[in-house]
Protein backbone atom coordinates (compact mmCIF):
# COMPACT_ATOMS: atom_id res chain seq x y z
CA UNK A 1 0.00 0.00 0.00
CA UNK A 2 2.66 2.75 0.97
CA UNK A 3 4.64 1.85 -2.51
CA UNK A 4 1.35 2.83 -4.38
CA UNK A 5 0.98 6.53 -2.75
CA UNK A 6 4.32 8.08 -4.00
CA UNK A 7 3.90 6.49 -7.31
CA UNK A 8 0.08 8.08 -7.80
CA UNK A 9 2.19 11.69 -6.73
CA UNK A 10 4.12 11.18 -9.28
CA UNK A 11 1.65 10.27 -11.69
CA UNK A 12 -0.20 13.47 -10.94
CA UNK A 13 3.31 15.32 -10.43
CA UNK A 14 3.93 14.43 -14.43
CA UNK A 15 -0.01 15.58 -15.93
CA UNK A 16 0.28 18.47 -13.71
CA UNK A 17 3.27 19.29 -15.85
CA UNK A 18 2.29 18.30 -18.96
CA UNK A 19 -0.89 20.25 -18.61
CA UNK A 20 1.03 23.56 -17.89
CA UNK A 21 3.92 22.75 -20.70
CA UNK A 22 1.50 22.24 -22.65
CA UNK A 23 -1.15 25.25 -22.35
CA UNK A 24 -2.02 27.27 -25.16
CA UNK A 25 -0.13 30.44 -25.62
CA UNK A 26 -3.51 32.14 -25.90
CA UNK A 27 -5.91 31.28 -23.13
CA UNK A 28 -9.60 31.12 -23.99
CA UNK A 29 -12.27 33.49 -22.94
CA UNK A 30 -14.96 30.77 -23.04
CA UNK A 31 -15.18 26.82 -23.52
CA UNK A 32 -17.74 24.36 -23.51
CA UNK A 33 -16.40 20.53 -22.73
CA UNK A 34 -18.59 17.41 -22.16
CA UNK A 35 -20.16 18.17 -25.51
CA UNK A 36 -21.20 16.26 -28.60
CA UNK A 37 -20.17 18.92 -30.37
CA UNK A 38 -21.36 18.87 -34.32
CA UNK A 39 -18.88 20.57 -36.44
CA UNK A 40 -20.82 20.57 -39.59
CA UNK A 41 -17.23 20.53 -41.14
CA UNK A 42 -16.07 18.65 -44.44
CA UNK A 43 -16.59 15.28 -42.51
CA UNK A 44 -19.34 16.49 -40.70
CA UNK A 45 -16.96 15.53 -38.03
CA UNK A 46 -18.56 15.27 -33.58
CA UNK A 47 -16.07 16.55 -30.98
CA UNK A 48 -16.70 17.19 -27.33
CA UNK A 49 -15.22 20.49 -26.70
CA UNK A 50 -15.00 24.20 -28.14
CA UNK A 51 -12.37 26.95 -27.15
CA UNK A 52 -13.42 30.12 -27.99
CA UNK A 53 -11.03 33.56 -28.05
CA UNK A 54 -12.13 36.66 -29.04
CA UNK A 55 -15.03 36.70 -31.50
CA UNK A 56 -13.04 33.54 -33.20
CA UNK A 57 -13.33 29.69 -32.33
CA UNK A 58 -9.64 28.68 -31.04
CA UNK A 59 -10.37 24.99 -31.40
CA UNK A 60 -12.03 22.23 -31.76
CA UNK A 61 -11.72 18.78 -30.25
CA UNK A 62 -11.51 16.51 -27.21
CA UNK A 63 -11.94 17.32 -23.47
CA UNK A 64 -7.90 16.70 -23.42
CA UNK A 65 -7.31 18.75 -26.36
CA UNK A 66 -9.45 22.05 -25.34
CA UNK A 67 -7.93 21.70 -21.72
CA UNK A 68 -4.80 23.41 -22.56
CA UNK A 69 -6.75 26.58 -23.64
CA UNK A 70 -8.32 27.20 -20.25
CA UNK A 71 -6.70 29.75 -18.06
CA UNK A 72 -7.59 31.58 -14.66
CA UNK A 73 -10.43 33.83 -16.33
CA UNK A 74 -11.28 31.17 -19.11
CA UNK A 75 -15.42 30.70 -18.18
CA UNK A 76 -15.69 26.89 -18.44
CA UNK A 77 -19.39 25.70 -19.41
CA UNK A 78 -19.65 22.27 -19.14
CA UNK A 79 -22.79 20.42 -21.07
CA UNK A 80 -23.17 17.35 -19.40
CA UNK A 81 -23.63 15.77 -22.98
CA UNK A 82 -25.62 17.86 -24.25
CA UNK A 83 -25.54 18.77 -28.38
CA UNK A 84 -23.65 21.77 -29.56
CA UNK A 85 -23.98 23.60 -33.27
CA UNK A 86 -22.96 26.06 -35.67
CA UNK A 87 -25.39 29.11 -34.70
CA UNK A 88 -28.37 29.00 -37.28
CA UNK A 89 -29.05 30.75 -39.92
CA UNK A 90 -32.44 32.23 -41.48
CA UNK A 91 -32.44 32.88 -45.22
CA UNK A 92 -35.48 34.68 -45.53
CA UNK A 93 -36.75 37.27 -43.33
CA UNK A 94 -38.59 40.61 -43.07
CA UNK A 95 -37.74 40.99 -39.50
CA UNK A 96 -36.79 44.49 -39.50
CA UNK A 97 -40.56 45.25 -40.37
CA UNK A 98 -42.13 42.42 -38.65
CA UNK A 99 -40.21 43.83 -34.79
CA UNK A 100 -43.06 46.33 -34.64
CA UNK A 101 -46.32 44.63 -36.16
CA UNK A 102 -47.58 44.54 -32.70
CA UNK A 103 -46.80 47.60 -31.36
CA UNK A 104 -51.11 48.11 -31.72
CA UNK A 105 -51.88 44.68 -30.43
CA UNK A 106 -51.30 41.06 -31.09
CA UNK A 107 -51.53 40.74 -35.07
CA UNK A 108 -54.64 38.75 -35.47
CA UNK A 109 -54.64 35.01 -37.29
CA UNK A 110 -57.49 33.81 -39.78
CA UNK A 111 -58.35 30.33 -39.35
CA UNK A 112 -61.70 30.07 -41.05
CA UNK A 113 -64.37 32.79 -42.69
CA UNK A 114 -66.56 32.51 -39.42
CA UNK A 115 -63.77 33.72 -37.30
CA UNK A 116 -63.00 36.08 -39.76
CA UNK A 117 -66.24 37.59 -40.01
CA UNK A 118 -66.56 37.56 -35.85
CA UNK A 119 -63.46 39.38 -35.88
CA UNK A 120 -64.66 42.20 -38.17
CA UNK A 121 -68.01 42.47 -36.15
CA UNK A 122 -65.92 43.12 -32.93
CA UNK A 123 -64.09 45.68 -34.37
CA UNK A 124 -66.87 47.55 -36.18
CA UNK A 125 -68.73 47.65 -32.48
CA UNK A 126 -65.37 49.42 -31.44
CA UNK A 127 -65.12 52.12 -34.45
CA UNK A 128 -67.23 54.21 -35.90
CA UNK A 129 -68.99 53.64 -39.21
CA UNK A 130 -66.71 54.54 -42.21
CA UNK A 131 -63.02 53.53 -40.25
CA UNK A 132 -61.71 50.96 -42.22
CA UNK A 133 -60.93 47.46 -40.95
CA UNK A 134 -57.91 45.20 -41.77
CA UNK A 135 -56.55 42.10 -41.92
CA UNK A 136 -53.25 41.49 -42.72
CA UNK A 137 -51.87 38.22 -44.36
CA UNK A 138 -54.63 35.95 -44.33
CA UNK A 139 -53.50 33.63 -47.04
CA UNK A 140 -56.46 31.44 -48.45
CA UNK A 141 -54.69 28.39 -47.87
CA UNK A 142 -54.86 28.59 -43.90
CA UNK A 143 -58.53 28.94 -43.86
CA UNK A 144 -60.08 25.77 -43.16
CA UNK A 145 -62.72 26.52 -45.82
CA UNK A 146 -59.82 26.41 -48.35
CA UNK A 147 -60.45 29.75 -50.32
CA UNK A 148 -61.03 33.40 -49.68
CA UNK A 149 -63.68 34.93 -48.02
CA UNK A 150 -66.27 36.64 -50.69
CA UNK A 151 -67.42 40.50 -51.11
CA UNK A 152 -70.67 39.61 -49.83
CA UNK A 153 -69.23 37.50 -46.77
CA UNK A 154 -67.26 40.61 -45.64
CA UNK A 155 -70.57 42.86 -46.36
CA UNK A 156 -72.46 40.95 -43.82
CA UNK A 157 -69.88 40.94 -41.02
CA UNK A 158 -69.11 44.86 -41.77
CA UNK A 159 -71.66 46.43 -44.04
CA UNK A 160 -71.00 50.23 -42.42
CA UNK A 161 -67.08 50.03 -42.96
CA UNK A 162 -64.68 49.32 -45.49
CA UNK A 163 -62.63 46.00 -45.33
CA UNK A 164 -59.55 45.37 -46.27
CA UNK A 165 -58.65 41.30 -45.85
CA UNK A 166 -54.78 41.84 -47.18
CA UNK A 167 -53.54 38.28 -48.46
CA UNK A 168 -50.74 39.81 -49.50
CA UNK A 169 -50.25 40.74 -53.36
CA UNK A 170 -54.02 39.76 -53.38
CA UNK A 171 -56.56 41.36 -51.45
CA UNK A 172 -60.14 41.07 -50.72
CA UNK A 173 -62.50 44.22 -50.46
CA UNK A 174 -66.09 44.79 -49.63
CA UNK A 175 -68.66 46.70 -51.07
CA UNK A 176 -67.92 49.99 -48.68
CA UNK A 177 -64.27 49.91 -49.35
CA UNK A 178 -65.35 49.52 -53.75
CA UNK A 179 -67.22 52.66 -53.18
CA UNK A 180 -64.96 54.51 -51.06
CA UNK A 181 -62.18 53.58 -53.25
CA UNK A 182 -64.36 54.68 -56.49
CA UNK A 183 -63.66 51.07 -58.23
CA UNK A 184 -66.29 50.52 -60.51
CA UNK A 185 -67.40 48.36 -63.37
CA UNK A 186 -65.52 50.92 -65.26
CA UNK A 187 -62.09 50.70 -63.64
CA UNK A 188 -59.21 50.44 -65.47
CA UNK A 189 -56.89 47.10 -64.49
CA UNK A 190 -53.32 48.83 -62.51
CA UNK A 191 -50.45 47.71 -64.79
CA UNK A 192 -49.07 44.86 -63.89
CA UNK A 193 -52.62 44.35 -61.81
CA UNK A 194 -56.02 42.92 -62.21
CA UNK A 195 -59.64 43.96 -60.65
CA UNK A 196 -61.37 41.34 -60.85
CA UNK A 197 -64.95 41.25 -62.75
CA UNK A 198 -68.26 38.89 -62.17
CA UNK A 199 -67.82 37.49 -66.03
CA UNK A 200 -71.77 37.47 -66.34
CA UNK A 201 -72.82 41.78 -64.41
CA UNK A 202 -69.15 43.02 -64.95
CA UNK A 203 -69.23 44.59 -60.89
CA UNK A 204 -66.01 44.28 -59.15
CA UNK A 205 -66.33 40.92 -57.42
CA UNK A 206 -63.91 42.35 -54.78
CA UNK A 207 -60.86 40.58 -55.62
CA UNK A 208 -57.92 42.56 -56.19
CA UNK A 209 -54.66 40.43 -57.87
CA UNK A 210 -51.53 43.26 -57.61
CA UNK A 211 -54.24 46.27 -57.32
CA UNK A 212 -54.50 46.71 -53.77
CA UNK A 213 -52.96 50.32 -54.43
CA UNK A 214 -56.16 51.51 -55.97
CA UNK A 215 -57.68 51.21 -52.41
CA UNK A 216 -58.01 54.26 -50.23
CA UNK A 217 -57.44 52.77 -47.20
CA UNK A 218 -56.76 54.92 -44.05
CA UNK A 219 -54.97 52.82 -41.22
CA UNK A 220 -55.28 54.19 -37.71
CA UNK A 221 -51.42 52.21 -36.72
CA UNK A 222 -49.54 54.70 -35.13
CA UNK A 223 -45.57 54.86 -36.98
CA UNK A 224 -43.23 53.91 -34.18
CA UNK A 225 -40.74 56.54 -33.44
CA UNK A 226 -37.05 55.74 -34.16
CA UNK A 227 -36.36 54.70 -30.42
CA UNK A 228 -39.07 52.67 -30.32
CA UNK A 229 -38.58 50.90 -33.58
CA UNK A 230 -35.03 50.43 -32.23
CA UNK A 231 -35.72 48.51 -29.01
CA UNK A 232 -38.41 45.80 -31.01
CA UNK A 233 -35.66 45.65 -33.37
CA UNK A 234 -33.57 44.80 -30.57
CA UNK A 235 -36.38 42.77 -29.06
CA UNK A 236 -36.98 40.97 -31.96
CA UNK A 237 -33.84 39.43 -32.55
CA UNK A 238 -33.20 39.03 -28.84
CA UNK A 239 -36.03 36.02 -29.70
CA UNK A 240 -34.46 35.31 -32.51
CA UNK A 241 -31.73 33.89 -29.98
CA UNK A 242 -33.49 32.39 -27.89
CA UNK A 243 -33.90 29.85 -30.79
CA UNK A 244 -30.41 29.85 -32.04
CA UNK A 245 -31.04 32.06 -34.80
CA UNK A 246 -27.20 34.24 -34.70
CA UNK A 247 -27.80 35.12 -38.72
CA UNK A 248 -30.59 36.12 -41.35
CA UNK A 249 -30.41 37.73 -44.78
CA UNK A 250 -33.15 40.62 -44.65
CA UNK A 251 -34.53 39.91 -48.25
CA UNK A 252 -36.29 43.66 -48.30
CA UNK A 253 -33.66 46.44 -47.23
CA UNK A 254 -33.78 50.26 -48.05
CA UNK A 255 -31.12 52.53 -47.05
CA UNK A 256 -33.01 53.68 -43.97
CA UNK A 257 -33.02 50.30 -42.17
CA UNK A 258 -29.51 49.71 -43.23
CA UNK A 259 -28.35 53.22 -41.82
CA UNK A 260 -29.80 51.79 -38.42
CA UNK A 261 -28.49 48.19 -38.53
CA UNK A 262 -25.04 49.80 -38.75
CA UNK A 263 -25.62 51.89 -36.22
CA UNK A 264 -26.87 49.25 -34.20
CA UNK A 265 -23.92 47.35 -34.96
CA UNK A 266 -21.33 50.63 -34.38
CA UNK A 267 -22.82 50.74 -31.04
CA UNK A 268 -22.00 47.02 -30.09
CA UNK A 269 -26.20 46.59 -29.84
CA UNK A 270 -26.38 43.86 -32.67
CA UNK A 271 -26.91 39.77 -31.69
CA UNK A 272 -27.90 38.66 -35.74
CA UNK A 273 -25.43 39.18 -38.23
CA UNK A 274 -27.51 40.72 -41.25
CA UNK A 275 -27.39 40.31 -44.71
CA UNK A 276 -29.30 42.90 -46.69
CA UNK A 277 -31.30 42.30 -50.08
CA UNK A 278 -32.24 45.42 -52.02
CA UNK A 279 -35.02 45.54 -54.14
CA UNK A 280 -35.20 47.19 -57.56
CA UNK A 281 -37.37 46.45 -60.67
CA UNK A 282 -36.29 46.92 -64.17
CA UNK A 283 -36.30 50.32 -66.07
CA UNK A 284 -37.94 51.41 -69.20
CA UNK A 285 -34.79 51.51 -70.89
CA UNK A 286 -31.54 50.64 -70.07
CA UNK A 287 -30.21 53.89 -68.65
CA UNK A 288 -32.85 53.72 -67.19
CA UNK A 289 -31.48 50.40 -65.16
CA UNK A 290 -28.41 51.95 -65.11
CA UNK A 291 -29.50 54.97 -62.89
CA UNK A 292 -32.03 52.75 -61.28
CA UNK A 293 -28.98 49.90 -59.99
CA UNK A 294 -26.54 53.22 -59.49
CA UNK A 295 -28.97 54.69 -56.98
CA UNK A 296 -29.33 51.67 -54.80
CA UNK A 297 -25.66 51.87 -54.24
CA UNK A 298 -24.88 55.41 -53.59
CA UNK A 299 -24.71 57.07 -50.60
CA UNK A 300 -23.81 60.61 -49.01
CA UNK A 301 -20.21 61.83 -48.64
CA UNK A 302 -18.85 59.66 -45.80
CA UNK A 303 -20.89 56.96 -45.50
CA UNK A 304 -20.40 53.94 -46.64
CA UNK A 305 -22.08 52.49 -49.83
CA UNK A 306 -25.32 50.70 -50.21
CA UNK A 307 -24.21 48.38 -52.45
CA UNK A 308 -23.20 45.83 -54.38
CA UNK A 309 -22.60 42.93 -53.20
CA UNK A 310 -20.38 42.32 -50.38
CA UNK A 311 -19.82 46.22 -49.02
CA UNK A 312 -19.85 45.75 -44.94
CA UNK A 313 -18.49 43.46 -42.64
CA UNK A 314 -19.75 40.67 -40.78
CA UNK A 315 -22.79 42.23 -38.76
CA UNK A 316 -24.31 44.12 -41.75
CA UNK A 317 -23.54 42.96 -45.19
CA UNK A 318 -24.71 43.98 -48.37
CA UNK A 319 -26.27 41.09 -50.20
CA UNK A 320 -28.14 40.48 -53.47
CA UNK A 321 -30.08 42.66 -55.82
CA UNK A 322 -33.53 41.34 -56.13
CA UNK A 323 -36.99 41.68 -57.87
CA UNK A 324 -40.31 40.51 -57.85
CA UNK A 325 -40.70 38.22 -60.64
CA UNK A 326 -43.77 36.70 -60.29
CA UNK A 327 -46.88 36.26 -57.23
CA UNK A 328 -47.25 34.48 -54.49
CA UNK A 329 -47.67 30.60 -54.13
CA UNK A 330 -49.98 30.71 -51.53
CA UNK A 331 -52.39 33.49 -53.49
CA UNK A 332 -52.26 31.99 -56.82
CA UNK A 333 -50.93 34.13 -58.38
CA UNK A 334 -47.44 32.38 -59.05
CA UNK A 335 -46.52 32.02 -62.47
CA UNK A 336 -46.94 28.67 -63.44
CA UNK A 337 -46.52 26.57 -66.68
CA UNK A 338 -49.68 25.51 -66.65
CA UNK A 339 -53.13 27.13 -65.58
CA UNK A 340 -54.06 27.27 -62.40
CA UNK A 341 -57.24 26.00 -63.05
CA UNK A 342 -60.45 26.82 -62.05
CA UNK A 343 -62.01 26.42 -58.46
CA UNK A 344 -62.64 28.31 -55.72
CA UNK A 345 -59.88 28.99 -53.55
CA UNK A 346 -57.81 31.70 -55.06
CA UNK A 347 -61.52 32.32 -57.37
CA UNK A 348 -60.00 31.50 -60.09
CA UNK A 349 -62.77 31.68 -63.34
CA UNK A 350 -60.42 32.20 -66.29
CA UNK A 351 -59.09 28.11 -67.51
CA UNK A 352 -56.06 29.76 -69.53
CA UNK A 353 -54.85 31.66 -66.04
CA UNK A 354 -51.22 30.76 -64.96
CA UNK A 355 -50.19 33.62 -63.00
CA UNK A 356 -48.74 36.91 -62.87
CA UNK A 357 -45.03 37.50 -64.49
CA UNK A 358 -44.28 41.34 -63.07
CA UNK A 359 -41.29 41.96 -65.03
CA UNK A 360 -40.51 42.63 -68.67
CA UNK A 361 -38.34 40.20 -69.30
CA UNK A 362 -36.53 42.46 -72.38
CA UNK A 363 -35.88 44.96 -69.74
CA UNK A 364 -35.39 42.50 -67.01
CA UNK A 365 -32.13 41.08 -69.25
CA UNK A 366 -30.46 44.62 -69.51
CA UNK A 367 -30.75 45.49 -65.84
CA UNK A 368 -29.63 41.49 -65.03
CA UNK A 369 -26.55 42.55 -67.50
CA UNK A 370 -25.64 46.07 -65.98
CA UNK A 371 -26.29 44.78 -62.44
CA UNK A 372 -23.55 41.65 -62.72
CA UNK A 373 -21.31 44.01 -64.37
CA UNK A 374 -21.05 46.14 -61.44
CA UNK A 375 -20.38 43.36 -59.16
CA UNK A 376 -24.15 42.68 -57.77
CA UNK A 377 -25.35 38.76 -57.02
CA UNK A 378 -28.75 38.58 -58.31
CA UNK A 379 -31.58 36.76 -56.87
CA UNK A 380 -35.42 37.24 -57.97
CA UNK A 381 -38.96 35.80 -56.24
CA UNK A 382 -39.99 33.28 -58.37
CA UNK A 383 -42.79 31.33 -56.54
CA UNK A 384 -44.17 28.99 -59.43
CA UNK A 385 -42.16 26.78 -62.49
CA UNK A 386 -43.38 29.18 -65.12
CA UNK A 387 -41.21 32.12 -63.21
CA UNK A 388 -38.52 29.93 -62.70
CA UNK A 389 -38.31 29.01 -65.97
CA UNK A 390 -37.88 32.70 -66.93
CA UNK A 391 -35.31 33.36 -64.49
CA UNK A 392 -32.92 30.55 -65.64
CA UNK A 393 -33.20 31.52 -68.98
CA UNK A 394 -32.78 35.19 -68.05
CA UNK A 395 -29.31 34.02 -65.99
CA UNK A 396 -28.60 31.70 -69.48
CA UNK A 397 -28.49 35.46 -71.11
CA UNK A 398 -26.38 36.96 -68.71
CA UNK A 399 -23.72 34.20 -68.75
CA UNK A 400 -23.33 34.79 -72.74
CA UNK A 401 -21.89 38.44 -71.69
CA UNK A 402 -19.92 37.42 -68.44
CA UNK A 403 -19.30 34.14 -66.69
CA UNK A 404 -21.37 34.07 -63.61
CA UNK A 405 -20.57 30.47 -62.23
CA UNK A 406 -18.67 31.99 -59.10
CA UNK A 407 -21.24 34.78 -58.94
CA UNK A 408 -23.81 32.40 -56.92
CA UNK A 409 -26.78 34.24 -58.11
CA UNK A 410 -30.07 33.03 -56.13
CA UNK A 411 -33.76 32.03 -56.96
CA UNK A 412 -36.02 33.24 -53.82
CA UNK A 413 -38.57 30.49 -53.22
CA UNK A 414 -38.32 28.29 -56.14
CA UNK A 415 -40.87 25.87 -54.83
CA UNK A 416 -40.84 23.82 -57.87
CA UNK A 417 -37.87 23.08 -59.93
CA UNK A 418 -37.63 20.17 -62.44
CA UNK A 419 -34.72 18.29 -63.52
CA UNK A 420 -33.98 20.19 -66.66
CA UNK A 421 -33.47 23.78 -64.25
CA UNK A 422 -31.99 21.89 -61.89
CA UNK A 423 -29.22 20.99 -64.21
CA UNK A 424 -29.56 24.17 -65.33
CA UNK A 425 -28.53 25.48 -61.68
CA UNK A 426 -26.18 23.43 -61.09
CA UNK A 427 -24.58 24.49 -64.49
CA UNK A 428 -24.77 28.02 -63.90
CA UNK A 429 -24.51 28.08 -59.72
CA UNK A 430 -27.62 29.27 -58.70
CA UNK A 431 -28.71 28.09 -55.66
CA UNK A 432 -32.10 28.76 -53.66
CA UNK A 433 -33.68 29.68 -50.33
CA UNK A 434 -36.73 27.56 -49.39
CA UNK A 435 -39.80 27.91 -47.00
CA UNK A 436 -40.50 24.42 -45.33
CA UNK A 437 -43.51 26.16 -43.29
CA UNK A 438 -45.05 26.34 -46.39
CA UNK A 439 -45.19 22.58 -46.82
CA UNK A 440 -46.44 22.27 -43.38
CA UNK A 441 -48.61 25.56 -43.49
CA UNK A 442 -50.09 25.22 -46.86
CA UNK A 443 -48.89 21.60 -48.75
CA UNK A 444 -52.58 20.08 -48.20
CA UNK A 445 -54.53 23.10 -50.00
CA UNK A 446 -52.04 22.87 -52.28
CA UNK A 447 -52.75 19.61 -53.65
CA UNK A 448 -57.00 19.66 -53.64
CA UNK A 449 -55.52 22.94 -56.14
CA UNK A 450 -53.03 21.77 -58.33
CA UNK A 451 -53.36 17.84 -57.80
CA UNK A 452 -50.57 15.12 -56.78
CA UNK A 453 -49.08 14.63 -59.99
CA UNK A 454 -47.64 18.83 -59.70
CA UNK A 455 -47.05 18.67 -56.07
CA UNK A 456 -44.43 15.90 -56.76
CA UNK A 457 -42.06 18.53 -57.27
CA UNK A 458 -43.39 20.96 -54.41
CA UNK A 459 -40.01 21.61 -52.05
CA UNK A 460 -38.46 18.91 -53.41
CA UNK A 461 -35.51 18.97 -50.82
CA UNK A 462 -33.56 16.00 -51.39
CA UNK A 463 -33.79 16.22 -54.87
CA UNK A 464 -32.58 19.27 -54.44
CA UNK A 465 -29.61 18.48 -52.30
CA UNK A 466 -28.70 15.52 -54.54
CA UNK A 467 -28.61 17.71 -57.56
CA UNK A 468 -25.64 19.47 -56.09
CA UNK A 469 -27.96 22.57 -56.24
CA UNK A 470 -26.76 24.74 -52.93
CA UNK A 471 -29.92 25.66 -51.18
CA UNK A 472 -30.66 26.96 -48.00
CA UNK A 473 -33.69 27.50 -45.27
CA UNK A 474 -35.74 30.39 -43.97
CA UNK A 475 -39.12 31.20 -43.29
CA UNK A 476 -40.04 34.29 -45.18
CA UNK A 477 -41.52 35.80 -41.81
CA UNK A 478 -43.49 38.39 -42.15
CA UNK A 479 -45.94 39.89 -39.46
CA UNK A 480 -46.42 38.74 -35.16
CA UNK A 481 -43.38 37.71 -33.50
CA UNK A 482 -44.74 34.41 -32.29
CA UNK A 483 -42.30 31.72 -33.83
CA UNK A 484 -45.15 29.34 -34.75
CA UNK A 485 -48.05 31.70 -34.62
CA UNK A 486 -46.14 34.33 -37.21
CA UNK A 487 -47.15 34.65 -40.62
CA UNK A 488 -45.00 32.69 -41.67
CA UNK A 489 -43.78 30.53 -38.99
CA UNK A 490 -40.25 31.40 -38.39
CA UNK A 491 -39.09 28.30 -35.52
CA UNK A 492 -36.16 26.83 -37.28
CA UNK A 493 -36.61 23.57 -35.54
CA UNK A 494 -40.49 23.55 -36.96
CA UNK A 495 -38.72 24.32 -40.11
CA UNK A 496 -36.38 21.27 -39.46
CA UNK A 497 -38.88 18.77 -38.84
CA UNK A 498 -40.67 19.60 -41.57
CA UNK A 499 -38.36 18.89 -43.82
CA UNK A 500 -37.20 16.03 -42.42
CA UNK A 501 -40.81 14.50 -41.90
CA UNK A 502 -42.99 16.41 -44.58
CA UNK A 503 -45.98 16.30 -42.19
CA UNK A 504 -48.88 18.81 -42.88
CA UNK A 505 -50.63 20.84 -40.35
CA UNK A 506 -53.88 19.77 -41.46
CA UNK A 507 -52.83 15.62 -41.51
CA UNK A 508 -50.94 13.86 -44.23
CA UNK A 509 -47.33 13.33 -45.45
CA UNK A 510 -46.56 15.06 -48.78
CA UNK A 511 -44.13 13.42 -50.77
CA UNK A 512 -42.73 10.82 -48.40
CA UNK A 513 -39.51 10.45 -50.87
CA UNK A 514 -38.08 13.86 -50.47
CA UNK A 515 -37.56 13.64 -46.56
CA UNK A 516 -33.80 14.76 -46.16
CA UNK A 517 -31.36 12.87 -43.22
CA UNK A 518 -30.87 14.57 -40.13
CA UNK A 519 -26.96 15.59 -40.95
CA UNK A 520 -28.48 17.88 -44.11
CA UNK A 521 -31.44 19.19 -42.23
CA UNK A 522 -28.11 20.42 -39.88
CA UNK A 523 -26.86 21.38 -43.04
CA UNK A 524 -29.61 23.37 -44.45
CA UNK A 525 -29.47 25.98 -41.67
CA UNK A 526 -26.32 26.03 -41.18
CA UNK A 527 -23.54 25.82 -43.60
CA UNK A 528 -25.79 25.71 -46.62
CA UNK A 529 -27.16 29.42 -45.85
CA UNK A 530 -23.57 30.79 -44.95
CA UNK A 531 -22.68 29.30 -48.54
CA UNK A 532 -25.54 31.45 -50.51
CA UNK A 533 -23.54 34.34 -49.64
CA UNK A 534 -20.23 33.90 -49.53
CA UNK A 535 -19.92 33.29 -46.02
CA UNK A 536 -19.06 29.66 -46.12
CA UNK A 537 -15.43 31.18 -44.43
CA UNK A 538 -16.28 32.65 -41.44
CA UNK A 539 -19.16 30.77 -40.59
CA UNK A 540 -21.85 27.87 -40.66
CA UNK A 541 -19.24 25.65 -39.24
CA UNK A 542 -17.48 25.16 -35.52
CA UNK A 543 -13.77 25.52 -37.13
CA UNK A 544 -10.58 26.97 -35.97
CA UNK A 545 -10.86 30.13 -37.56
CA UNK A 546 -14.23 30.96 -38.07
CA UNK A 547 -16.63 33.37 -35.79
CA UNK A 548 -18.04 32.07 -32.39
CA UNK A 549 -21.14 31.85 -33.18
CA UNK A 550 -22.63 28.85 -31.41
CA UNK A 551 -25.33 27.10 -29.32
CA UNK A 552 -26.46 24.60 -26.91
CA UNK A 553 -29.16 22.57 -27.23
CA UNK A 554 -30.84 20.52 -24.76
CA UNK A 555 -31.49 17.22 -27.14
CA UNK A 556 -29.57 14.86 -29.27
CA UNK A 557 -30.67 16.27 -32.57
CA UNK A 558 -29.18 13.45 -34.65
CA UNK A 559 -30.62 10.68 -32.73
CA UNK A 560 -33.82 12.15 -30.58
CA UNK A 561 -37.31 10.84 -31.88
CA UNK A 562 -37.98 12.55 -35.01
CA UNK A 563 -41.00 14.33 -33.54
CA UNK A 564 -38.88 15.57 -30.72
CA UNK A 565 -37.05 18.25 -33.43
CA UNK A 566 -39.58 20.57 -33.76
CA UNK A 567 -39.76 21.01 -29.47
CA UNK A 568 -35.97 21.47 -29.21
CA UNK A 569 -34.70 24.15 -26.43
CA UNK A 570 -31.75 26.68 -26.88
CA UNK A 571 -30.47 26.84 -23.51
CA UNK A 572 -27.13 29.37 -24.75
CA UNK A 573 -26.28 31.27 -27.82
CA UNK A 574 -23.26 32.64 -28.39
CA UNK A 575 -22.66 35.35 -31.56
CA UNK A 576 -19.17 36.49 -31.99
CA UNK A 577 -17.76 35.54 -28.50
CA UNK A 578 -20.11 36.99 -26.74
CA UNK A 579 -23.45 34.90 -24.75
CA UNK A 580 -26.19 36.89 -25.99
CA UNK A 581 -28.63 34.26 -24.77
CA UNK A 582 -28.54 32.04 -21.51
CA UNK A 583 -31.75 30.35 -20.40
CA UNK A 584 -30.28 29.95 -16.83
CA UNK A 585 -29.55 33.49 -16.67
CA UNK A 586 -32.38 35.42 -18.64
CA UNK A 587 -32.27 38.96 -19.83
CA UNK A 588 -34.36 41.33 -17.95
CA UNK A 589 -37.32 41.73 -20.05
CA UNK A 590 -36.77 39.21 -22.20
CA UNK A 591 -39.96 37.44 -23.83
CA UNK A 592 -38.63 34.06 -23.55
CA UNK A 593 -39.00 31.06 -21.13
CA UNK A 594 -36.11 29.85 -19.82
CA UNK A 595 -35.57 25.59 -19.78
Amino acid sequence: MSTQIPRRAAVLSLLLFTSVSQRAAEPADFIVRNARVVTVDARFSLAQAVAVGGAKILAVGSNADIARYAGPGTRIVDAHGRMVLPGLMDSHTHAFRCATSELDGEVFVAKSIPQVQAYLRAQAAKKPPGAWLLIDRGFPTRLAEGRLPTKAELDAAAPDNPVHYNAGPVSMANSKALAVSGITRDTRDPTPGIVVKDPQTGEPTGLLRGAAQLLKVASSARSPTAAVRRDAVKKFYSLFNQQGITSIAERTSDNSMIDELRDLSAKGELTVRVNCTRVTSAGKTREDSIVNIARLAQAPAGKLAYGPTGVGDDWVRIGPLKVFLDGGMLIGTAFMREPWGVGPTYQITDPAYRGQLLQDTNQLRELYIEAAKQGWQLTAHCAGEGAMDVLLDLYEQVQRELDITQRRFQMTHANFPSAHNLDRCRRLGVGADLQPAWLWKDGASLVKTLGEHRMEWFLPFKTYMESGVNVGGGSDLMTKLDPIESINPWSPWLGMWVALTRQTERGGVLNAKERITREQVIRFYTLNNARLHFDETRKGSLEPGKLADLILVDRDLLNCPVNDVRDTKVLLTMVGGKVVWDAAKPQPGSAGTPQ
